[in-house]
């Protein structure tokens, strides 16, 4: 019998161990990865407490872990932390201007964020308030009403006889004679001590503000496109109220409160927003109301009404929202811009809500525009869970969001602002830990 050459066998089976322990040490580095498939929606198992999920750099536990990511996350944010900085050394007030849409609505998301930035670095009050809402019961930090004097134009409806802009806000207010709005503490919130008008146009406007305790004349002289005029009282009060006596139109935009100095957290809920109509208002009218309100940090918030289940393009938008923080951006020199990304949210698929596929990818969609545009990124998405999160939301216990699977309800908007507090500070310690480095390395070294 003729013997065979068993050096190609050899070959073939050291080569088989070679692959087979290749494919055991990569296995080991990279536990539990699955191929991925175009357009898959991956449903994770829920995660114990005892479990550390598996996460991509730029989510919050990977941020918590220190992940070399650090710096592309929070690009820009030095001029906010170095102003929070200020707050605590010299007693200062910044602003925060939250813009959003109905996730934000009713104070939702702010009034959290607001508490937990008050309770670390002082301040009390809600900051700017618009002249009227669109809801007036939905808001409970603070009680509004108004009579139907006002002319109100807005983002949906921007024409009117004066030729005013909005606000950040997203509306501006045109008085006539008799026009009234009145404020008032909400449930739970301390008293009014101090508050700020905002107006513009080119008119005097004469009007009569009342408080508790006091009944006063006072002229509205505009001398920017964003003037303000500050109302004090020798004690607290609350209830202030505007009621307009020129017969000639003056523009409005709000009323601000504050007590203190600390951090003042505004909420700019627009419903139906997806972010682009910003770019409606002025570069002149970004910059009065950042000099007006001392604001430090702009957080744009949006997606909800932009993502659709089944709509694959969205390049459209991802060119209009990068032109939208660069007008915001050179709108605001020395003021820093946080991009929070749209939650998770789910769609009724074959009977069941889960996370429809195309939206991790308008995830990141979202984070490229902000490296474009060089300003700061949260994963909000990832942050709660990722996919399927808003599903567990709604059906876990304690319930974070409405049967909607879209919007969180008032102890998920609390989770949010956890999240997005957890985020800021994250960035403010590794701020502070580098500044001081920096400013040990300037010593002078000790004379010998």
């Amino acid at each position: 019998m003729q013997q065979r050459n068993s050096e190609p066998l050899m070959i073939l089976l050291a080569t088989g161990i070679f692959l087979l322990l290749l494919a055991g040490g990569v296995m080991h580095v990279f536990p539990g990865k699955k191929p991925e498939r175009a357009g898959e929606v991956i449903i994770p198992a829920k995660i114990t407490k005892a479990e550390v999920p598996v996460v991509k750099p730029d989510s919050l536990v990977a941020l918590m872990n220190d992940r070399d990511t650090i710096s592309s996350l929070f690009t820009g944010m030095d001029s906010f932390y170095q102003s929070i900085r200020q707050v605590q050394t010299d007693h200062t007030i910044i602003h925060i201007a939250y813009f959003g849409d109905s996730m934000i609505e009713g104070d939702l998301v702010t009034q959290p964020l607001r508490r937990l930035m008050q309770q670390k670095f002082g301040g009390s009050g809600i900051g700017f308030v618009p002249v009227t809402s669109p809801l007036p019961g939905f808001r409970t930090t603070v009680k509004q009403s108004f009579n139907d004097n006002w002319i109100v134009s807005s983002f949906n409806h921007p024409k009117n006889s004066e030729g005013v802009s909005p606000g950040l806000s997203g509306y501006v207010y045109i008085s006539e004679e008799g026009s009234e709005a009145k404020f008032e503490k909400g449930r739970g919130n301390i008293p009014f001590h101090k508050v700020k008008i905002l107006f513009g146009g080119k008119k005097t406007i004469a009007v009569k503000v009342l408080t508790d305790t006091i009944s006063r004349m006072i002229s509205l002289e505009p001398g920017e496109p964003v003037s303000s005029s500050l109302i004090t009282s020798d004690s607290a009060f609350s209830s202030f109220e505007i009621r307009v006596l020129s017969k000639e139109p003056g523009i409005f935009y709000g009323v601000n409160f504050e007590n203190g100095p600390g951090v003042y957290v505004d909420n700019y809920a627009f419903r139906g927003n997806s972010g682009l109509p910003l770019s409606a208002v002025p570069a002149e009218i970004f910059a009065g109301f950042n000099t007006a309100l001392k604001n430090k940090l702009l957080i744009l918030h949006y997606g909800l009404n932009v993502f659709v289940p089944g709509v694959e393009d969205y390049h459209w938008y991802e060119a209009a929202m990068s032109q939208v923080i660069a007008h915001v951006k050179n709108s605001s020199p020395g003021v820093s811009i946080l991009l929070v990304s749209m939650p998770d949210r789910c769609a009724l698929i074959s009977g069941e809500y889960h996370t429809p596929a195309g939206l991790p990818e308008f995830i990141q969609l979202q984070q490229r525009v902000a490296a474009k545009e060089q300003v700061a990124f949260f994963n909000l998405y990832e942050a709660m869970g990722g996919a399927n999160s808003m599903k567990r939301w709604v059906e876990g216990q304690p319930k974070l969001a409405g049967d909607d699977y879209t919007h969180p309800n008032g102890a998920g908007a609390s989770t949010i602002a956890s999240l997005v507090f957890g985020f800021l500070m994250k960035g403010y310690d590794r701020y502070l830990l580098r500044s001081d480095s920096l400013a040990s390395a300037k010593l002078p070294e000790p004379a010998l």
